[in-house]
């Protein structure tokens, strides 16, 4: 068991869908209250500016918050992935907490192409990999890049929104984004496509071989919608297994 202190966070869910249309993993977020931090202008400037402990406190509590909930994740088969950073990694470096997390079978981390674990062959991150599913994220953002698959094993990478954006407008930019993914494919790499945020980018994508896509397309949604529905269709699949698909599909 986790003892966690109340940091006065509220968590939303952000879905992926396969190719099929099936809900097959689901990203923790944090969402600021305005009463309480209200003269932060988002979450990212909170977390530049929250302590190791805060950060941490905000880790355990998502991670109590998942678990809660892990019988929804496992008959579903919904994966859930969690944000951590060099600093929050190595707070991991805990038997308790270790055990804690595997026996949810559903929880993964991902860790940012900037973090400075994926640049530097480090003993201890090297562990616990071995301990926990990593996921790399953020991947273009011009960091890390392909170095950091030479220094982690992951099998799961999450593309930076930005470089779907980017390639969206270019010339021949759907035939750079699909040599990328086709790359990861034949080097057994799952691939989620982060920033879909119309159809057009869904249509774009539609011959390229990823595992999931994620964005804005989609809503986000408390634990509570999420558990109160069966794994949503979000575009494709059998439609009568479609389950209160309007608190997560953007119309």
């Amino acid at each position: 068991m986790i003892t966690t202190k109340p940091t006065g966070m509220r968590y939303v869910f952000q879905p992926m869908f396969n190719r099929e249309g099936k809900l097959i993993a689901v990203e923790c977020l944090s969402r600021l209250d305005p009463l309480k931090h209200g003269h932060f202008a988002d979450v990212e400037q909170f977390f530049s500016h929250a302590s190791l402990a805060l950060r941490t406190d905000i880790l355990l509590e998502q991670i109590t918050l998942v678990a809660h909930y892990q019988s929804w994740f496992r008959d579903n088969n919904v994966m859930v992935t969690l944000n951590i950073d060099e600093q929050t990694l190595m707070a991991l470096d805990n038997e308790n907490i270790s055990e804690f997390v595997n026996a949810t079978g559903c929880l993964h981390f991902e860790i940012n192409e900037f973090s400075r674990t994926l640049t530097c062959h480090n003993p201890t991150s090297l562990a616990l990999s071995e301990k926990y599913s990593l996921w790399l994220d953020d991947f273009g953002s011009g960091y890390a890049g392909f170095s950091a698959l030479s220094v982690q094993s992951f099998r799961y990478i999450k593309t930076d929104k930005c470089l779907l954006w980017s390639l969206f407008e270019k010339n021949n930019g759907q035939e750079l984004m699909s040599s990328l993914l086709s790359y990861f494919s034949v080097n057994h790499y799952l691939v989620i496509v982060e920033g879909v945020e119309s159809q057009e980018h869904r249509r774009w994508l539609d011959d390229m071989p990823w595992f999931a896509l994620q964005g804005m397309l989609w809503q986000e949604c408390s634990i509570q919608t999420l558990v109160a529905s069966t794994p949503v269709y979000s575009f494709q699949g059998d439609s009568t297994q479609v389950c209160d698909a309007s608190e997560l599909i953007r119309v």
